[in-house]
Order: C-alpha cells, then sequence, then structure tokens
C-alpha cells in the first residue's frame, strides 16, 4: 500500500458498519518500532505511523494525536520528563504554576517556535490529508492541572478561589484562544475538541464541574464562535473504579456535563470501565433525545485494561453488548481507549473483527445468530513489507 493508497484508505466513501478508531500513540509506537525520540518529535513519522497502523487493524479512521495534554504547557516552559520508550509528560513535581506571582510572569507561547507546538500543529495539518478535519487541544480544567498539579490547583478551589479563577481566565483568554486560532489558520481547521481527562467522575463531583468546568468551557465555545470554529471538550467522563459504587444519578449528572461542553448533544463514555457497567442508564438518559426522534450520537469505549488483559472471548462480547444496546436507534461510534503499548495485536484484531461483524447496518434483530469468526492476520511488520 503506497502513502497514497494508504490516504485513500481513510477516504474511501463511508461504510454502513459501526465505525471504530482508537487512541493508540505508545502501542502504534512499539508496534512500528519508532523510536520515542522520533515519534514524539517529527510530525510526519507519527501521524504517517498511526495511520499505517489503524490500516493494518482496519480501522475506519484514525486519531493522530498522543500528548494533546502537554503542549502548550510544555510552550510556556513548564519541566518535562522525556523517555526513550514512552510519550513525554509533565513533571508535577515542580508545577510550572508554584505559586500566584508565577501565574503573572506567563506570557501567550510562541506556537510556531516554543516546545514542541510547531509539532502538535503539523501533527493537526498532517492529518488533514487523511480526512482527519478535527483538532484536540487541552481544555481549560486539564490544563490548570498540569500548570498547578492536581492537589494544589484543588485547594486553590477551595481556599483562594479568586487565583483560581485568575488561572482558568488566563488559559482561555491567553492560551487556547490564540492557539486556535493558529489551528484554523495554520492547518485550516474549523472543529476543534478539547481533551479533558481530569475532569471526571471521580477526581470532581458533578457539582464541581458545574461550578469550575462548564463555565470555562463555555467561555471558551464562545470565543470560538468568534473565530468561526466548533469548539467542545470531552469535560464530565465517568470512570469510577469500583463498579459496585456506580452510581446512575452521578453518571446523569455527568453526561449534563458533558452536554453543556459541546456545540450538539453526544454521550462519551470512555476510559470508564464499561464492559462491568450497566447500559440501561445510558439509555434512560438518551431517551429524552430519542422521543424527540434524534439518534444522538454515543461513542463508548473498550477499556484499555481489557484490551490488554483480554481473554480474546470478552473483548468480542463486550463489542456486541455495546452494539446490542446502542446501534439499532443511536449513532454509535467504539472508541478503543488507550491502547496499552504491550497489547497483543491479536486483541486488537479481534475488538474490530467483532465491531464490523456485529455492526454491519442494519444491525441485525439478534446478533445470537450471527457467528464470529477471528481472524487470522500477519503481523505488522508482514503487512507493512507486503504493502508497500
Amino acid at each position: 500500500m503506497t502513502v497514497k493508497d494508504l490516504k485513500g484508505f481513510f477516504l474511501q466513501p463511508e461504510r454502513p458498519r459501526v465505525r471504530v478508531f482508537a487512541q493508540m500513540h505508545d502501542h502504534a509506537m512499539f508496534l512500528a518500532g519508532v523510536p520515542a525520540r522520533t515519534f514524539y518529535w517529527d510530525a510526519r513519522t507519527f501521524v504517517d505511523t498511526i495511520a499505517e497502523v489503524a490500516a493494518y487493524y482496519d480501522m475506519d479512521n484514525l486519531m493522530a494525536v498522543a500528548d494533546a495534554y502537554n503542549f502548550e504547557i510544555e510552550g510556556m516552559g513548564a519541566k518535562m520528563i522525556y523517555s526513550d520508550n514512552a510519550m513525554p509528560t509533565i513533571d508535577f513535581r515542580a508545577p510550572l504554576v508554584k505559586e500566584p506571582e508565577d501565574l503573572r510572569r506567563l506570557k501567550t507561547p510562541d506556537f510556531y517556535r516554543d516546545g514542541r507546538l510547531p509539532y502538535a500543529l503539523d501533527c493537526i495539518k498532517f492529518g488533514t490529508e487523511y480526512g482527519v478535519y478535527l483538532s484536540r487541544f487541552c481544555s481549560p480544567f486539564s490544563m490548570a492541572v498540569g500548570m498547578r498539579s492536581y492537589p494544589l490547583l484543588i485547594r486553590d478551589m477551595r481556599r483562594q478561589p479568586e487565583f483560581a479563577h485568575e488561572l482558568f481566565t488566563f488559559i482561555v483568554d491567553e492560551v487556547l484562544v490564540p492557539y486556535l486560532k493558529e489551528h484554523k489558520a495554520y492547518c485550516g481547521i474549523t472543529v476543534t475538541r478539547g481533551v479533558d481527562a481530569w475532569a471526571c467522575v471521580p477526581n470532581l463531583s458533578v457539582k464541581d464541574m458545574k461550578e469550575w468546568v462548564v463555565p470555562y468551557n463555555q467561555r471558551l465555545m464562545a470565543k470560538g464562535e468568534e473565530l468561526g470554529m466548533a469548539v467542545s471538550s470531552n469535560s464530565g467522563d465517568y470512570n469510577e473504579e469500583r463498579p459496585e459504587k456506580f452510581d446512575a444519578g452521578i453518571l446523569h449528572g455527568s453526561f449534563d456535563v458533558e452536554i453543556a461542553s459541546q456545540q450538539s448533544p453526544m454521550l462519551f463514555m470512555g476510559m470508564g470501565r464499561w464492559e462491568e457497567y450497566p447500559l440501561e442508564p445510558v439509555r434512560e438518559y438518551s431517551a429524552r433525545y430519542r422521543k424527540q426522534g434524534i439518534r444522538i450520537p454515543v461513542t463508548v469505549g473498550l477499556n484499555a485494561r481489557l484490551l490488554r488483559d483480554g481473554p480474546v472471548e470478552r473483548i468480542v462480547s463486550t463489542a456486541k453488548r455495546f452494539i446490542d444496546t446502542f446501534a439499532r436507534d443511536h449513532e454509535l461510534s467504539i472508541f478503543l481507549a488507550n491502547i496499552p503499548m504491550d497489547t497483543p495485536p491479536a486483541h486488537v484484531h479481534a475488538a474490530v473483527a467483532a465491531i464490523h461483524t456485529y455492526g454491519r447496518k442494519p444491525i441485525a434483530a439478534d446478533l445470537d445468530k450471527i457467528k464470529f469468526r477471528m481472524p487470522e492476520r500477519e503481523s505488522f511488520q508482514e503487512w507493512r513489507k507486503g504493502a508497500h
């Protein structure tokens, strides 16, 4: 498969099936044997490698994004941890903003010179060659955590809220609005979505998210409209680690936060243990839209630990359950939620094959009558030799 063919793979007309995509940066890097010091610094290598691995797994589109929580903060001068084997990350032992005075010394970064911001912009720009017209940025709350650290930010919210508001306002007005201008000017992007893993249950209560997360997301959305951009954030994800503590009321509140942080209603069930949570409360929430004749989009994640640890039978049955629950009356996509580096490729092939098998549209009335066959696939390196 030539580079031209590879780009065409993702630009072909949408096929009638439930779509599957993945966050898989470290896994793609490991599978392709690309050094981290190249993968996370050379945008062309990063995007083309993600595209190759997504095509190898027969995914429906690619997610050309990795350390989106770091770029803006690194560009402002944060201390980072760099590795020969993994994605760069913020060094929370030395926060960028240790004291309020540190914030007042910060300035808008130069997006074409500072840190790896030029790399981040090129990743977005090169992604458009594969049909990816959605950019990513670090949402206000997660950026505040990255600049201040989670414990200090929570203390600020409780003990010195005036400073917390100053921090969030700086992030929106002095960092993100100028950054999104460059997404449009340099990359040609008009639709963008903030990553916000820190703004989730149980890190924050629904009350905290409605007080501290939603207002600044909406401030950024309004300023985005002035730029001619549709801006949203994936705030509010439900990630209760103990399934026995699952609470439908809290889940519904988290969905309220999600929808308040978006341009149009969509449910994102990302990093939680959805293979163990009940799904009926999700349908109870979405009923308000279905009653209006709206097939609300639902993106549900196959958990990273499930993908890595398996077994295959459980991966397949979980994908089948998601499709059986949502695909007939919602616009369902399934998200492979941050595939760990050492995940066996057979587990990923099983997930994709199950989604494409059971997710053919129109969705069958009885999925138990559909036989699943585990694909027998060559290794990535063998596929790559044949493709090129």
